[in-house]
């Protein structure tokens, strides 16, 4: 893998600058480093938007779907312990997909999933997700194919924003979303739709990796629907990982 691929890459906004470029649909954004000028950004963005860590990782850090200047604040403040610079850009709204391109063409996708546990009308939240952190296919790390869920800031501000606290009991069937983040590496889930994949989709995503340069390469959409053509607004890419994982 190209050292300058993995460096481009890892700079959200420089990635978003070039594939922009070469006429590929990505999030409007604005890199900031105090309080002010995230504000200024949000401002400029509208609500809703995306804050997260700009050479970040792992979606650690990451706060979506923020409307007020509150919610801004606490994720800049949250995204800076990863990253000095902070980006705020636009949320597009739809489904979450990864596009795995090795050697210049797609081979897999996933669609992914928040981190959610599901009520049974007797144990509360923090309960719940003891349990399915008991699941054999979660681990830590990336040693199983799912992560354990962590009782991290984010997801407690995450969860207040839906109205639920850890001592709450859901009733039986109710699903609880602990995250809105969609990263497996923050206890989300994926399941495989490689064969659903949109031929403008899949050339898309190609041609995001070649312009990276990067031969092992996760693309990171957000679409109403892979398996229809690639929109013209309100859908593209939002991010490029030159090491993706592959157990979804």
């Amino acid at each position: 893998t190209s050292s300058i691929g993995a460096e481009l890459a890892g700079d959200k906004d420089e990635t978003k600058r070039r594939l922009s470029k070469f006429s590929i649909p990505v999030p409007d954004g604005e890199i900031v480093q105090s309080e002010e000028e995230a504000l200024e950004a949000f401002q400029e963005i509208g609500a809703p938007v995306v804050v997260k860590p700009l050479d970040g990782r792992q979606g650690k850090g990451v706060s979506l779907n923020l409307s007020t200047a509150e919610e801004v604040i606490n994720a800049f403040r949250q995204a800076q312990e990863y990253s000095r610079n902070v980006l705020i850009e636009e949320l597009f709204e739809g489904k979450n997909y990864r596009v795995l391109v090795i050697d210049g063409k797609m081979v897999a996708a996933s669609e992914r999933f928040p981190c959610y546990v599901t009520g049974d009308g007797r144990h509360t939240i923090a309960e719940l997700i003891e349990i399915e952190n008991q699941n054999p296919l979660r681990g830590e790390g990336h040693e199983k194919p799912l992560t354990k869920i962590k009782f991290s800031p984010i997801l407690l501000v995450s969860m207040e924003k839906e109205g639920w606290k850890l001592e709450d009991t859901p009733a039986a069937g109710e699903q609880v979303m602990l995250c809105a983040g969609m990263n497996l590496s923050t206890g989300g889930t994926a399941r495989d739709v490689t064969d659903e994949v949109h031929g403008s989709v899949k050339i898309l995503c190609e041609r995001a990796a070649r312009l990276i340069n990067l031969d092992i390469c996760g693309v990171d959409l957000v679409l109403k629907d892979i398996s229809a053509p690639m929109p013209k607004e309100k859908g593209g890419v939002i991010e490029i990982n030159s090491g993706p994982g592959l157990t979804m």
